[in-house]
């Protein structure tokens, strides 16, 4: 068998990423049974939408200074990649595919050994999401980071939400906002770090640009106590609040938002398992776990409870 070699990827090679990540990420949901076996690869058309949809997001991630980004090659052919971008005190693993012909041969372990040469320490720290089989979590304990919570992607078929929330008679909810980018940014650099314990001001600055963010205010302080990004696509996160209960209000209107004007057959958010407010809420409403992974980290994430993932889930 010809070998394997690696070289550091370009700008140029992350469209030939993305299209060789969706093709491992189907199949690995296929195995998973969150797709039918017999359901097709995606058509050509298919794929130009979802690039055009993640393709600023990506260029953006891969611009971060002081990231890695790895490629596998096989006689000139893609057969794997891993990418990871550093915001701050830590390096956030966006991506790390590798074909299923090629799986179980090491090709994963090889490319974070280059995004990843030397231990994490408590100054640069590392954070994964995952899927939570024995080996996946076993190849990424080998680099330092444990598991230190669940990554649950919640679902629920929109005409069925919307029944159900127009049924609700006692939840009044607080107030929800639309925030200028740069108050939003703003309010993003008070609330985050204290959650997820490192900063991201780019990333928010970036959605800035990008999206809309939801909050609920203080009438006290004046201050937000809930934020949460929305994209134009109907993508919901992240989101944060000074509490845990503070998410459940920005978070419940930016799935209106995403239900009502964009009428989609399904539509999910992403979870810790430490939410359990926004859980609660979520479960009550009829929302069921899509599939589950898991946050793994090498430094303590101090806020899981009142934080809600990014969407596309390709960082925390």
């Amino acid at each position: 068998m010809t070998e394997v070699a690696f070289r550091e990827g370009r700008a140029s090679d992350l469209r030939a990423a993305f299209e060789l990540g969706e093709r491992a990420w189907n199949e690995s949901r296929r195995t998973r049974r969150l797709l039918g076996h017999d359901a097709g690869e995606r058509d050509a058309a298919e794929l130009d939408a979802q690039w055009a949809r993640e393709r600023s997001f990506l260029e953006f991630l891969a611009a971060q200074e002081d990231g890695a980004f790895w490629l596998c090659e096989r006689d000139d052919e893609l057969i794997g990649y891993a990418r990871a971008a550093r915001f701050g005190s830590m390096d956030e693993l966006t991506e790390l595919w590798v074909v299923p012909p090629e799986a179980g041969r090491g090709l994963g372990h090889a490319l974070l050994e280059r995004i990843w040469p030397d231990s994490p320490t408590p100054e640069l720290g590392r954070v994964v999401l995952t899927f939570g089989t024995p080996g996946d979590l076993t190849l990424y304990t080998g680099f330092g980071v444990m598991p230190v919570g669940g990554h649950w992607h919640m679902r629920h078929r929109v005409e069925q939400y919307l029944e159900q929330r127009a049924a609700e008679v006692d939840a009044a909810e607080p107030g929800v906002h639309l925030l200028t980018p740069e108050r939003a940014v703003e309010e993003w650099k008070r609330l985050e770090p204290a959650a997820i314990g490192h900063e991201r001001p780019l990333l928010h600055e970036f959605f800035g640009r990008t999206r809309i963010c939801l909050a609920c205010i203080d009438q006290d302080s004046g201050l937000a106590a809930g934020l949460c990004w929305v994209s134009s696509d109907g993508d919901i996160g992240p989101a944060v609040g000074e509490t845990s209960a503070a998410v459940v209000p920005v978070v419940l209107a930016a799935l209106d938002r995403v239900a009502k004007a964009q009428e989609p057959e399904t539509f999910g958010v992403f979870c810790t398992t430490e939410s359990w407010w926004l859980l609660d809420r979520l479960r009550r409403l009829g929302f069921r776990v899509h599939w589950p992974s898991w946050v793994m980290s090498s430094v303590p994430l101090p806020g899981l409870d009142r934080y809600v993932p990014t969407q596309p889930a390709r960082l925390l």
